[in-house]
């Protein structure tokens, strides 16, 4: 099995699998692997991309989430080894194929700082959303790293947990 690093927008997911695929880690971003993140309703069916233009209707009848079938393809390509980074309203639902979860955790400040280029409602359902999911990643035993730090830094506290 892989490892789930996760965190709020703003964490650093997507900058911090750069910095590990630049070390020679397999690590891939959840929101750039084909097939696997996408805007979806209620029964779990696809309804459109993060292209989608971002509306009040779009963020109360729908949800960010990763297709079950998947995410077991590429957990099969990452390997043992392997990270995957990002966050999905549905992530709890795959918690067991993964062998260690890590939180990228970081405040309120932070977080509002490195999404300011965002859409005002995405900025507001984000903020919502921090406390809570922090919460939940601890809740089921995450292991925290300082997102506030600089990348190469949390890079390497990832790794040293990890063994990588």
């Amino acid at each position: 099995m892989a490892y789930l690093v996760s965190g709020n927008p703003g964490a650093g997911k997507s900058t911090l699998t750069a910095e590990l695929v630049r070390r020679g880690v397999r690590a891939l971003d959840s929101d750039a692997v084909d097939g696997l993140a996408a805007f979806m309703d209620a029964s779990g069916a696809v309804v459109g991309d993060h292209t989608l233009p971002v509306t009040p209707e779009l963020l109360a009848d729908f949800y960010w989430g990763w297709s079950a079938a998947r995410l077991d393809d590429v957990l099969d390509e990452l390997g043992s080894d392997g990270v995957l980074l990002g966050i999905a309203v549905n992530q709890w639902d795959f918690t067991d194929r993964f062998d260690r979860l890590v939180l990228l955790e970081l405040d309120e400040a932070t977080q509002h700082d490195r999404v300011l280029t965002r859409h005002p409602l995405d900025r507001q359902q984000i903020a919502a959303g921090l406390p809570v999911m922090q919460a939940q990643m601890i809740e089921r035993g995450a292991a925290r790293i300082d997102a506030r730090q600089p990348t190469a830094t949390v890079a390497d506290e990832l790794q040293a947990l990890l063994g990588l």
